[in-house]
This record gives C-alpha cells, structure tokens and sequence, in this order.
C-alpha cells in the first residue's frame, strides 16, 4: 500500500514538472514525496535488515535534526552579512534591507517563541492571539519554504526539448547602457540561442522592455544593441520597446510572437523560454502563465549578496500576485482559531 502511494504520488510530480512546473504546488508536492520516499525507503530496508535501515534513517534525517541549529545560525547570519554587504554596494534603498529584516526577525523569533506559550486555563484572548501569530509566522514560512523549492525546481532545463523564441526580459537602463545585471540576461539569451539556433531550426531572440523616465532609449532597444556587438545578427532579432514591467513583457512580446509565428507554419506550435536573473524567474513564469504564454524558465547568474535579497523580494511578490488566495486562506484559518477559542472558553465558564 505504501509503494502504490509512492508511485501515485512520483506520477504526480512528473506531471507536473513536465507539463505545468508554474505552481507553488509543485514545491508542495515535491516536499511530500522526498519525506514519503525517505520513509519507505526504511520501512522497506527495515523488513530486511534492521541495521542497514538504521544507518540509511541517521543519513537522512540526522543532518537535519542535529545539525538544524547550525543551519538555523549560518541562515541568519547569511541573510544578516548578505543584506550589510547589498546596502554597501547598491544604497541604502528600503529594499535592499529585506534580508537584514527578515534576519533580525529570525533573531526576535528564536528569542520570543519559547516564552509564546498558553498553560491551562489561559485568557481566551491571550489563546486567540498566541494562535493567529503563530498560525501567521508558519504559514508564511511554509508558503517560503514552497516558493525556494518551486523556484529551483523552474530552473532545471528540460534536456529533450528545443525552442523557436527566447524572450530576454529588460531590467534598467543606465543612461542608454546595459548594466551588468541586465548584461548576464542578455548573454544567457545569446548562449540559448547559440544552442538551439540551427539553419534547420531557427530560433528568435525577443529584447524587450520600455524607456524609461532616466533612460536615453527603450531597453528593448539597448539590449538588442548589445547583442549586435556581440555577434548577433539582425534577422535573428526581434525588438519590444513599450513594456513597462514584467506583465507587460510577456504579454507584448507574445503579440509579437505570434505575429512573426502567423508567418510560418507553426502558429500555433511554437515552444518559447524566457529568460531573467535567477531570482526573477519563477515569478516571470507566473506572469508567462496569465497572459497564457507557455514558456519555460532560464535564470542568468546573479551575485549571491544581491540574490539573496532578491530571492525574498520576489516571495513578497509572489504573494501580493496570489493574495486574493493567501487572505481567503487566513480568513478561514482565523475563522477555526475562533471557533476553538469560543468553544473552549464556553468549556472554561
């Protein structure tokens, strides 16, 4: 009975990370098979040698529970030393200090949460808001811990498959020149298409991004520009230059695909990636999927000081994309914490 979970629930996972990894489902489910896996494993191990089973269980398992207070220290001091050295080189930009917040959170949290206890007998109120405050921080932990895992996971490229547009997503300009930042997009739009461009397979690269209030030209433009100087050619090129932000992108630069597509036989055929800083791929694949444009995901390298940060700005919009969700979620949650506080002050009075 086991087994046959397993296997239902590993056909689940390959679904999904081959026809639709744009959900933080995905993490989910990944998370509940390697735990389920794991287990069966020993249980499996367990019905032919105990010992064997034991030692596989303490792999597995011992480095989280052991060493978790290493991991939990070195995590804040990451996101603390990460979050100083950002705000070094990029200024002091209230962004910039989400890494050290949600360091000194951890901090208060480990401080705070072994005093956050309710005895017998305590006040109704005191339980309602002991509960909605931890409810609150570990569920927005979990949906976290789902957020880093989906995101790792829509970057893993697909080896069999090939694709007729990458979209290469702008980020700002300084002046009319490509910053580094916006560079490592546009060079790893270039090495994609350096590896699916074929004389019997052509490929297109989109550039795309609007001008900016600061910026001398589009950024469509100004990338496109640099590709040429990096030996790109023309008719290889396809140029969007009125988008705004990421929604945007996508949705303009889908117009244009099918535009160019409706040209050839494949017009309704074709396989796009689009391509972004790591940290920024899996909420662009989000975007991909509301203007309903099957695209798959490739990150350019970032600087682990300035993605860290990053990585937790994304979550933050991640979840202010799906907060009609997340609030119906804690409504409901509050909703049930209400009902037991009621009914456990009608059982106290």
């Amino acid at each position: 009975m086991f087994g046959v979970v397993v296997i239902f629930i590993t056909m689940i996972l390959c679904l999904l990370f081959l026809f639709e990894r744009r959900t933080m489902w995905l993490g989910g489910v990944f998370l509940c098979w390697a735990g389920i896996t794991a287990v069966y494993l020993i249980v499996t191990l367990e019905t032919y040698e105990t010992r064997v089973a034991l030692i596989v269980a303490a792999i597995i398992f011992a480095p989280f529970i052991i060493l978790f207070p290493l991991y939990f220290v070195s995590f804040i001091t990451l996101l603390i030393t990460s979050g100083m050295r950002l705000i070094k080189r990029e200024g002091k930009k209230l962004h910039n200090f989400l890494s050290i917040a949600l360091g000194a959170f951890l901090i208060v949290w480990a401080i705070v949460a072994p005093f956050l206890t309710v005895t017998e007998g305590a006040h109704p109120i005191w339980l309602e808001i002991y509960f909605v405050i931890t409810f609150s921080v570990y569920y927005c932990f979990f949906l976290l811990l789902l957020f880093v895992v989906s995101s790792f996971l829509n970057r893993i490229p697909l080896p069999f498959k090939t694709y007729d547009y990458i979209i290469v997503l702008g980020s700002g300009l300084i002046g009319d020149k490509v910053p580094p930042l916006l560079a490592n997009r546009i060079d790893k739009g270039i090495q994609l298409f350096h590896r699916y461009h074929t004389e019997h397979h052509p490929v297109k690269v989109i550039f795309t991004g609007g001008q900016g209030h600061d910026e001398k030209l589009s950024e469509g433009e100004a990338m496109a520009a640099y590709a040429r100087d990096k030996g790109m050619h023309e008719e290889d090129i396809i140029i969007e230059n009125q988008a705004v932000n990421t929604y945007e992108n996508l949705l303009f630069s889908k117009r244009l695909i099918e535009k160019d597509a409706s040209h050839k036989a494949r017009s309704d055929k074709y396989e796009t990636i689009t391509v972004t800083n790591n940290f920024h791929v899996f909420r662009a694949l989000l975007w991909a999927r509301k203007v309903k444009l099957n695209s798959d995901g490739a990150g350019a390298k970032t600087k682990f000081y300035f993605w860290l940060n990053a990585l937790i700005r994304e979550f933050i919009g991640v979840m202010y994309m799906q907060r009609k969700y997340h609030i119906s979620i804690a409504i409901v949650g509050i909703f049930l914490i209400s009902m037991y506080v009621l009914f456990y002050a009608i059982y106290l009075y």
